[in-house]
This record gives structure tokens, sequence and C-alpha cells, in this order.
């Protein structure tokens, strides 16, 4: 697209009133694209805000009633591929949105961004695209110094002239909900484990798992494991339960996603990978110790945690990269990465929370 449309349509920032956001997947980045918009609809509240997300994750976002806690505009590349596009199509046809923010770099993404009728479009710089994302924008936001990549969605609303916006994540969880969670343990000091990964690279190992279930049972907390219905999470809980001598709450496979946002609002304290369980902790503010080996926890860790990571991500990237610099998308190969987070660093890490958060 033509880059010389971008002034003038940048001096129409000041009456911009329908803004399009477009992020896709994954549950964790739609997870931080949410507290994005939610940010947005505080500093703007009469701006009509409109999300393009891919129709797995948008259960999450509706309310108890399941109306949707944004306008949504799901594309089910899954089960209709290509053609979710024409659908998409004809349904914003006769929709004029002042800006788009694509959110995402991926050539997917970058399809449905032709479907959506906007005066700009903006999307990442070079230090972040990928895959021919420049050729689908008009304006590239500068990449912000923190490589956080919601601190990247933050820079499109500074870009887009919407100013500086502060994440803010409602889902709108009502007592009942809450109370229904609460159920399911014997009293509210509560530690989670969400062991799984969408890969099983970024998982920690089974004997890790365990151990910290046991340090969390002898400090009196009562466990709880968090899953979805895969056959390989569904296997980890339930060896993990066994190995704590069915000392835990195993609900791995037995939660909807709103009844997952629900069970994580109560922890005291949860303990995942690179994961949208661990997301979706630090989005409901409770304390969130994230573990990485894989991929760079100042880029993807828990927004509002970042002190609670415990990291071997640095030295493996070095060590790969033979001490060269580390791009902000590199990813350690090694498939055991996970190994070399010692159970003693994690344990000393739930002792900081405790001290932190839970005092």
């Amino acid at each position: 697209m033509d880059s010389s449309c971008s002034h003038s349509c940048h001096a129409a920032i000041g009456s911009k009133k329908r803004i399009a956001v477009l992020r896709l997947s994954a549950l964790g980045d739609c997870i931080n694209a949410f507290g994005f918009i939610g940010g947005l609809k505080r500093a703007h509240p009469r701006y009509k805000i409109s999300w393009i997300i891919d129709e797995r994750f948008v259960p999450l976002f509706h309310d108890h009633a399941k109306d949707p806690l944004v306008p949504l505009y799901p594309v089910n590349f899954k089960g209709e591929g290509l053609r979710a596009l024409l659908k998409l199509r004809k349904k914003l046809k006769h929709k004029q949105f002042d800006c788009l923010l694509n959110m995402q770099t991926s050539l997917k993404a970058s399809l449905t961004s032709s479907c959506i009728q906007a005066k700009i479009k903006y999307g990442y710089d070079k230090e972040r695209a990928r895959e021919g994302h420049s050729l689908f924008i008009d304006k590239a936001v500068p990449s912000p110094d923190n490589p956080h990549v919601l601190a990247g969605f933050l820079a499109f609303a500074k870009a887009a002239g919407l100013g500086d916006i502060e994440p803010y994540w409602d889902f709108a969880l009502q007592d009942n909900e809450r109370d229904y969670a609460k159920s399911y343990f014997e009293h509210d000091k509560i530690f989670l484990i969400a062991p799984s990964s969408a890969k099983s690279q970024k998982n920690w190992t089974l004997e890790g798992y365990v151990a910290l279930g046991r340090y969390a049972l002898e400090q009196g907390f009562t466990v709880g494991l968090l899953g979805g219905i895969g056959r390989n999470e569904s296997a980890l809980c339930a060896t993990i339960a066994k190995e704590l001598d069915g000392k835990c709450v195993n609900l791995c496979g037995r939660t909807t996603l709103r009844e997952l946002l629900a069970v994580v609002s109560i922890g005291s304290l949860l303990l995942a990978p690179d994961s949208g369980t661990m997301h979706l902790a630090s989005a409901l503010h409770t304390p969130v110790i994230g573990l990485f080996a894989v991929h760079d926890e100042k880029r993807v860790g828990p927004w509002n945690y970042p002190d609670l990571c415990v990291s071997v991500y640095q030295e493996l990237a070095r060590k790969e990269l033979h001490g060269h610099n580390i791009p902000w998308r590199y990813r350690v190969h090694d498939e055991h990465a996970m190994e070399h987070i010692s159970i003693e660093a994690v344990k000393a890490k739930f002792d900081y929370a405790v001290a932190t958060y839970l005092k």
C-alpha cells in the first residue's frame, strides 16, 4: 500500500471513532490484546472498537450470559479455511473503519486485513514484521524499547495518536462464578498448577511439578491442577495427581474456558510454563510463576508479574548463538531446554511470591 496516504490519514486522527483491532491468535496473545482493548476503551469510551479474532478463542471473551465483552468478528480458519475470509469480507462489506491496528504479522493475518476497509492501516516496523506484513499496511509502528509483545501493542495506540494506554482486563466475572470455583477447594489458600503449554517443548518436568505440589501442600496450600481436554495434558495432570497421592483437585479437562477463568481468579498463586493460562493469571492479577527456556520471558512473560519468572532462556540462547546478539523473536531449539530449570530455583521463587504477594 502507498505510504504517502499516511499523512492525510493521520491528520484525521482527532476525529477517529471506529477502530478495528486485528489479533487472531494465539490464546496468550489474545489475552494481552484484550487488555490493550480494555485500556483503549477506558481512555476513549466513545470510540467503537471491534476485534477480529480466531473463532477458537472467542468463548473466553464472552460474559456469563454469553454476550461478547467487546464487538467480535470471529474468523474460523480451522473449520472453513480460506472461505472464512470470504465470509468476513461479506460481513464487513458495509463497514468503514477510521483505523485498523493489525497486531499480527502472519500471512494469514495479512490476508484477513485485506478484508477490512479502513482509512489507515497500522502494522509492525521492520524489526518485528515478517511474512510480507509490510505490504499490507500504510504506516509502520516503531518498536518500543520494551521487548514485550504487549508493549508492542501499546505502541500502536501511541502511533495512531490515541495516547499512552494502560492495559486493563475486565472479564465481567460474577460472584456466583467465583463461588462455584471456590466450591472445588477445601479452603481459599490455593496453589494452582497449569503444567501444559500448547507445545510440549515448553513444559517443565514431571518431577518439578510434583515437587512444587508437595512443597505447597507442606505449607498448607490446597493444590489444583488445570488443563484442557488434550490427551497429553490430561495424562500429565493425571500422573501429577497420582504422584501427589490424590491430595489435589484435578480439574484438567473439567472446565470450560469461562470456568477456567473463574478458577484462576480465586487462586492464591499459579505455576505455569509459557501458556495461555499463565497470561490469564497475570490478567486476573493472580500471582503467577512463569517458567521459561524456549522463549524470552522479557518478550512473552506475564505482564503484571515479571519478577516471578524463572528463566534459563538467556544462557541457552547465547550458547546456541555462540555469544552473538539474540534476535527479538529467537526460539531456543534444544528439545530439553526446560530441564535446565532447577526445582530449587522454582521453590525459591515460590517463597518469594508468597512473601511478596500473599502476606
